[in-house]
């Protein structure tokens, strides 16, 4: 395979983790004028850097697209469709050695940045892992553990507090590429729709477009109500075929996803943060906080107001 003559990515969602890179994905790949990778974290710029597989509970399990070959086939159809990209949520943490791999297949893409308050990223990230049974420590105990968890070459989805260190990741980002466009959880959540149209212009493609499924609450988290059950839902492609092979439903992966998210969003206890952490956490993130408030020029206040 040639792949020079292959269409490659022209933007890259590079982060935040569990900052609504998955519903972006989502609103984004129904796009006429947008293609998105099948796979929505090919992790392809990572994988060049990684030493896999990585030590840490399940991370055997994480996927990752090793070769340009590999990375080149996720982009066959993409046919004529005007911005061509993929959403890869480790990119933007890994950045010192992302971006030089960026540079080196893709040259200048634009970049998308999603944020999200450190402290509400960090537990969410805890809450993904405990959805998925790896996992076992408290909150509290997992923020005491990440630098041995670090040291020991854990996936980074372990790295509650450095992954939400977001000043560097950004500013390195800024510099590096010459067309950066950072949004804000917040604003996403508020108004989907706005959000959406604003990420429409940067790519410069329609934006008379309006998703479907707004309300879909995508990658839910939470402590499992039914441990069972949420294990079946972990087993993607074992519940979809049986459900296909009984007759009860044909689904379509964008129908899949639909089903599974609404479903999974019903299985969770909502569970909140202890004040006491949510202040100490506070504390780690006020000066990265501050410097990123003054980089964006935005308001980021509501970060490190306290909670009553």
């Amino acid at each position: 395979m040639n792949c020079c003559k292959l269409i490659l990515p022209n933007f890259l969602l590079v982060g935040a983790a569990k900052s609504g890179t998955t519903a972006f994905y989502y609103h984004l790949k129904g796009h006429p004028d947008i293609f998105l990778s099948p796979v929505k974290e090919p992790c392809f710029f990572s994988a060049q850097i990684l030493h896999l597989p990585q030590k840490g509970i399940g991370d055997e399990k994480k996927f990752f697209v090793k070769t340009f070959t590999d990375y080149c086939k996720l982009f066959a159809d993409a046919g004529s469709k005007k911005a061509v990209g993929e959403a890869s949520a480790d990119t933007l943490y890994y950045y010192e050695k992302t971006i030089p791999v960026i540079k080196k297949y893709l040259g200048d893409p634009r970049i998308i940045i999603l944020l999200r308050n450190p402290v509400d990223r960090a537990f969410s990230a805890y809450l993904h892992l405990v959805r998925d049974n790896r996992e076992s420590l408290s909150f509290e105990d997992g923020l005491e553990q990440e630098e041995e968890r670090i040291r020991q070459d854990w996936q980074c989805m372990w790295h509650y507090k450095n992954r939400g260190m977001y000043y560097c990741q950004v500013k390195v980002f800024m510099e590096a590429f010459r067309r950066v466009k950072v949004f804000l959880y917040d604003d996403f959540k508020k108004d989907p729709l706005t959000t959406i149209k604003q990420v429409c212009e940067f790519l410069e493609v329609n934006t008379d477009y309006q998703p479907v499924n707004t309300g879909t609450h995508y990658n839910a988290t939470g402590i499992p109500r039914f441990k069972t059950l949420n294990n079946i839902f972990l087993m993607k492609n074992i519940l979809q075929r049986t459900l296909r092979n009984v007759g009860r439903f044909i689904l379509t992966e964008d129908g899949w996803v639909k089903f599974r998210e609404n479903v999974r969003a019903k299985l969770f206890v909502k569970t909140s943060m202890k004040p006491e952490t949510r202040a100490y956490l506070q504390g780690v993130f006020r000066e990265d906080i501050l410097k990123l408030r003054d980089l964006l020029d935005r308001d980021l206040s509501a970060w490190l107001r306290v909670e009553n």
